[in-house]
């Protein structure tokens, strides 16, 4: 189902491409593909084959939608649920991202790599990267009306949200974002995080790591300080415990 420009069927504040194409700053967000009800929007965009770099999906919901390691991520109607097109990923994108997506929100932490936690430390987004061929996959999730699972967040809780706007700012951060340099970014996502710190729990695989998180590698690895010594870990899932 695609909504039309008339506007017939929309929810309020949904980011039609009628109130959002005149907003946009940069390159990102076109063209651009406004949908209803689709499996993921991940799935949209890896099945666009001619679409290029800063192509631009939205649905209402999703059926399927899905987070780091396949989880399943609950996509009422009312959130913001979205996916870009990159031609090129570097260690950091995860990082670049998340601090994009902090930066657009305009409050809260970032838990490694690049989840959005609320004030309160319960989760308000998060980000997926994929690949499909030779092109990346960047889908995001926000709970900006509702919170869809009792250990979440939405944004509404903390302060009045359009879900245009947060669209947009989010794209003209992500392009500032994936040109600034490493040491920049590494810095910046220092600044905004909840991870470092902290004794941390991380899944790796079938392994479970537990330490401290003292600091981020040059390529945006987590820095464990563990019983065993120094353990720089490039990809998991953290918990606290």
């Amino acid at each position: 189902m695609v909504f039309k420009e008339e506007g017939a069927g929309l929810l309020p504040g949904s980011p039609a491409p009628q109130f959002l194409l005149p907003r946009l700053k940069g390159k990102f967000g076109r063209p651009y593909r406004y949908l209803g009800r689709v499996t993921s929007t991940q799935d949209v965009l890896a099945a666009w084959k001619e679409a290029p770099e800063g192509a631009l999906v939205v649905a209402e919901c999703q059926t399927r939608g899905r987070g780091r390691l396949g989880r399943p991520w609950e996509s009422p109607p009312g959130n913001l649920y979205f996916s870009v097109l990159l031609e090129e990923a570097d260690p950091l994108l995860p990082l670049r991202a998340g601090l994009a997506l902090v930066e657009a929100v305009g409050f809260g932490f970032l838990k490694w790599p690049n989840d959005l936690l609320s004030p309160d430390g319960r989760k308000m987004g998060g980000i997926l990267i994929e690949r499909s061929g030779s092109r990346i996959l960047l889908g995001v999730g926000i709970n900006v009306e509702r919170a869809p699972i009792p250990a979440s967040a939405a944004l509404s809780e903390f302060k009045s949200v359009s879900r245009v706007q947060l669209l947009v700012d989010f794209l003209w951060s992500l392009e500032k974002w994936l040109s600034r340099e490493n040491e920049e970014v590494l810095a910046h996502w220092k600044s905004r995080n909840a991870t470092l710190g902290r004794e941390v729990v991380v899944r790796v695989g079938g392994q479970v790591l537990c330490g401290q998180a003292v600091d981020l590698g040059p390529k945006g690895e987590l820095v464990l300080h563990t019983e065993n010594g120094i353990v720089f870990v490039h990809t998991g899932d953290v918990g606290f415990p």
